[in-house]
């Protein structure tokens, strides 16, 4: 079994090193729970489409990326960023969990991590909202098929959040001087970034997507 999110745009996939306990899927009527741990039966509520899936789980630190139980590592801060930057475009992605029936295009609706253990390991928890097409007719007309409007809405995209992507060469002083004209403030970055940056506020690196004050 292995967990993807793949950006149905560019095609980035996201492949999860270790998979979670478990998925729920909340649904209009009610709440499925599918272990993770071993295969066990799978299914759909009948008559009722996904609306939420949360899962939990841990990204191992560079220590144990040899262990049995880590498939495709990569370093923790880096695939935070990932799903911090997706969470704040209101990227499009699909869910895919191999040998189950999870495969569906969803929005991030909440993403949280936390720094764990001595080995450099990100517990973190992701909520997924899935994405529907509303077909919109004008009132009092009937379009054809091909005149219809179709939107994305299956949740409310955040206000456009401010981000800055690393590039080298960086500093937070440098980066809080460009977009909030103040290099003073380059602790205000550190603070809503801490847990992606790490304990030294000097050490940024290429790459990391922060976000910026409102």
């Amino acid at each position: 079994m292995d967990f993807y999110l793949t950006d149905t745009a560019t095609g980035k996939r996201l492949h999860f090193p270790m998979n979670p306990e478990r998925i729920t899927a909340v649904t209009s009527a009610r709440i499925q729970t599918f272990e993770a741990i071993e295969l066990g039966e799978y299914a759909l509520p009948r008559g009722s489409m996904l609306v939420r899936m949360t899962f939990d789980g841990l990204l191992p630190g560079e220590t144990r990326k040899h262990t049995s139980l880590v498939k495709s590592w990569r370093d923790p801060r880096q695939i935070a960023g990932d799903l911090s930057a997706w969470r704040n475009a209101g990227t499009k992605l699909r869910l895919l969990v191999t040998e189950t029936p999870f495969n569906h295009d969803v929005f991030i609706q909440a993403f949280e991590h936390t720094w764990a253990g001595g080995h450099g390991d990100m517990r973190y928890s992701l909520e997924l909202v899935q994405a529907r097409d509303i077909l919109i007719h004008p009132e009092g007309q009937v379009k054809s098929k091909a005149e219809v409007k179709v939107l994305s809405a299956s949740r409310s995209l955040p206000a456009q959040a401010k981000t800055h992507t690393v590039v080298r060469g960086d500093t937070l002083w440098g980066i809080a001087k460009k977009h909030l004209h103040n290099g003073a403030r380059y602790m205000e970055i550190y603070n809503l970034n801490k847990a992606l940056i790490g304990p030294d506020p000097n050490k940024i690196k290429p790459g990391q997507v922060l976000r910026l004050p409102g």
